[in-house]
């Protein structure tokens, strides 16, 4: 167990962005090198490079703002409001390990159902592929998780130290990488339990069936459990019900927030501007929705639906 914590410190220390990106980049290189002797043609070469350096301009702006907010307020929370102790020992970490992976779980599921989320959420479905160069597609919108509504602050107030948070996090990103690829079919009895890279495949699937389902990071038992579990059963077609056709780094970071102030404006009445920053992508003020539902259900709507995924 000393030797685990010693590995979990490491991840979780000054060189934790080290090792998450050294990861990642090696990650990359193995999936691009296979891409080389086998499914070319499912490799954009384009979409993939502006993946890369949309990624980078995302970490660099949460390194300045996103990431001192966010350490900030899960500190805070820790400190202030926290109703358990988790100590280091096993059990901890298993505890954090599963609190982490729920709480990414809510999270991810609030980013679909709500507009002001999803308007943050959109740039990471925009892309028409699925590499692992989509994994880290982003906005700076999101503060480097800090909007998020439940995914730190679930772990702070359940008393996870931070260091044993950033762990958790670190090997649950990892694995939240790996489920990007289409070189992975089927990984047996594990798709019963793991967001294997089949399951994840639907989360990023336009067709009515595949919309809003498998949320989780690492288990998929989130969604077993409470209802949004789809098993692939073909391959999707990737990227949004309403496809982004731009792939400029600025339609890609500005999309979300673009569709919202847009549906916003449509609405005459205060009150409705701001429900659309509560109520799912595809609620309309003159009733005429285009939600997931209704979309799954063939229900048409009365106009032209905004960006659903």
């Amino acid at each position: 167990m000393d030797q685990w914590n010693q590995i979990a410190a490491e991840v979780s220390g000054p060189n934790a962005f080290l090792w998450a990106l050294g990861a990642y980049v090696s990650m990359i290189l193995i999936e691009r090198a296979t891409y080389l002797f086998q499914e070319r043609k499912h490799w954009n070469e384009r979409d993939a490079r502006q993946n890369v350096i949309n990624s980078s301009v995302t970490a660099i702006g949460d390194s300045f703002l996103g990431g001192p907010l966010f350490v900030g307020i899960y500190f805070f929370v820790y400190e202030n409001l926290r109703l358990f102790d988790i100590p280091y020992l096993w059990w901890g970490w298993v505890a954090a390990l599963l609190l982490n992976d729920l709480a990414y779980y809510v999270d991810h599921r609030i980013a679909h159902r709500t507009g002001f989320f999803w308007a943050i959420h959109t740039s990471h479905h925009s892309s028409k592929e699925m590499n692992l160069t989509v994994a880290s597609r982003g906005t700076l919108l999101g503060l480097g998780g800090t909007l998020s509504p439940a995914y730190f602050v679930l772990c702070a107030a359940m008393g996870v130290p931070f260091l044993m948070f950033v762990a958790a996090k670190f090997f649950g990103n990892q694995w939240g990488v790996f489920n990007h690829t289409r070189l992975v079919h089927r990984m047996g009895f594990l798709e019963n339990w793991l967001a294997t890279p089949a399951n994840h495949r639907v989360h990023h699937g336009t067709e009515p069936k595949y919309l809003d389902k498998n949320y989780g990071q690492v288990l998929i038992i989130w969604d077993r459990l409470f209802g949004s579990f789809q098993r692939e059963e073909e391959e999707p077609v990737f990227g949004l019900v309403k496809q982004l056709e731009s792939d400029r780094i600025w339609d890609i970071q500005t999309s979300g927030a673009q569709w919202l102030i847009g549906e916003m404006k449509t609405a005459p009445r205060l009150i409705d501007k701001l429900r659309y920053l509560w109520m799912p992508p595809g609620w309309r003020h003159d009733g005429c929705h285009l939600t997931t539902e209704q979309i799954r259900a063939g229900v048409p709507g009365c106009i032209a639906g905004p960006v659903v995924a």
